[in-house]
């Protein structure tokens, strides 16, 4: 009996350490700003809830002028060298950060005067915000919270005609939607998989990856940004052996490879179709501009139960990058891809982001 007793406790004992090894929220670990926070502390910590490639955050803040002031600046140190050779994924980052505050400094009562400065691909192209106290925003605070990157398979249902208008709005024509249906869908299914699983093996590509996957609960905590068991999907049972046994060298073997890639094709095979956004040329210019409509267009998605999943490995690989440009003949340049559905809920976010002090400095 006391055998049998003990074993219970045992197996009580390693549920509960299992159930909290693994950060499955980012409540766990983030804390949104208290009562006593300034206005500008907490619009640049919604601003800091923006979709970015990996979750590398590559962002600085400088606070100026009371607060009047706010430069956007690009961390480099923080670049996927890689995947985004040209810093398209950088700077689309630096723009969904953009979109975030200003939507929260409308919530707060602000008007923003946006302005980007330099053309260069360096620190020195920077997004300068300048607000202008007004009257609060019909603005969602709640949505900026929620959104998320949501990585389960979706709904094959097509997506309504009001909810793609609805997406699509005030996006300057830079956004498409392209249905499951139509065969341009499913060509962007199949090239989305082939790149993705050419990308997987290889070595260079393994190795960036690694770099920012946090499997340990203390790894996460510690640097608070790249991606979580959660953040890429893996949830449940496996989540939590994956979280107490896993090391970011173990993200490089086959069997992890290919696990990915099989989601991967899971991903690309349900969803209800794709969005594009495109803009005339390349750019750093056109590339915020891209993170602001993408960033805009994933908050919609949040308030139409719609999962949205940016999926750029088409664009991230040369070969693939210049077929589908042509193939789908698009006036431009594709900038973005992300697959889009309806799904029945949302879970709870789970990218967890650093602390405001260490990125904003004051001057």
């Amino acid at each position: 009996m006391r055998k049998i007793t003990l074993i219970k406790l045992f197996s009580k004992t390693l549920l509960v350490l299992m159930l909290t090894s693994c950060i499955a929220t980012r409540k766990n670990v983030v804390k949104a700003p208290n009562i006593k926070e300034s206005e500008i502390n907490k619009i640049i910590w919604y601003a800091s809830l923006a979709g970015n490639s990996h979750n590398t955050q590559p962002w600085k803040v400088q606070v100026e002028q009371g607060g009047s002031v706010l430069t956007v600046i690009p961390d480099f140190s923080r670049k996927l060298k890689v995947v985004d050779p040209t810093s398209r994924g950088l700077f689309i980052s630096i723009g969904a950060f953009v979109e975030n505050l200003c939507q929260a400094s409308s919530y707060f009562g602000y008007e923003t005067e946006v302005a980007v400065s330099g053309k260069e691909i360096n620190e020195n192209c920077t997004v300068k915000i300048k607000l202008h106290k007004s009257k609060k925003g019909n603005v969602n605070i709640s949505t900026l919270e929620q959104r998320m990157t949501l990585r389960t398979p979706y709904s094959k249902n097509s997506i309504k005609k009001e909810d793609v208008n609805t997406l699509l709005t005030d996006t300057d024509n830079c956004a498409k939607f392209i249905s499951m249906d139509n065969i341009q869908g499913k060509y962007i299914a199949a090239k989305t998989l082939e790149a993705y699983a050419s990308q997987s093996v290889r070595d260079d590509a393994k190795n960036e990856l690694a770099e920012w996957i946090r499997f340990s609960n203390k790894h996460v905590k510690e640097k608070k940004d790249g991606l979580t068991t959660a953040g890429m999907g893996i949830n449940g049972f496996a989540g939590v052996m994956v979280s107490l046994l896993y090391k970011q060298e173990d993200s490089k073997k086959e069997s992890f490879v290919n696990k990915g890639i099989e989601n991967a094709k899971n991903q690309t095979e349900n969803c209800g179709g794709w969005l594009l956004i495109v803009t005339e040329s390349d750019s750093p210019g056109n590339w915020i501009k891209t993170g602001r409509i993408y960033q805009r267009i994933n908050l919609r998605c949040r308030d139409l139960m719609i999962g949205m999943h940016p999926m750029n490995q088409m664009i991230e690989e040369p070969k693939f990058e210049e077929e589908s440009n042509k193939y789908l003949n698009i006036n431009g340049k594709i900038q973005f891809v992300a697959r889009i559905g309806y799904v029945d809920k949302y879970p709870q976010p789970v990218s967890v982001r650093r602390d405001i002090k260490d990125f904003v400095n004051v001057k």
